[in-house]
């Protein structure tokens, strides 16, 4: 095995899922990855959290003892609808 191809290995990435894309997004957004892979974001009015899994996108917003949640399917997903989905569902 050459040199090259060793370290080509070393920092090959995994495929590009849907997944990480999303989390990329979530995270470029100013959220911050909490326990069980929740998405968090805090300030003084509230809350937002956001789950990921493979049906889709869930977010939650706590906002004075109010919480209200919503749902994106995975079909919907994309970049704009994903980030458009966010900032009109947080605090």
């Amino acid at each position: 095995m050459s040199i090259l191809n060793y370290l080509k290995d070393i920092f090959r990435k995994g495929p590009d899922t849907p997944y990480k894309r999303w989390e990329k997004i979530i995270t470029k957004l100013g959220y911050t990855k909490g326990k069980n892979d929740v998405f968090i974001k805090e300030s003084s009015v509230g809350s937002t959290m956001i789950w990921l899994s493979e049906s889709g996108v869930k977010i939650k917003v706590y906002a004075n003892d109010y919480g209200e949640s919503d749902f994106l399917p995975a079909s919907l997903a994309d970049a704009a609808t994903l980030k458009s989905f966010i900032r009109s569902n947080e605090f």
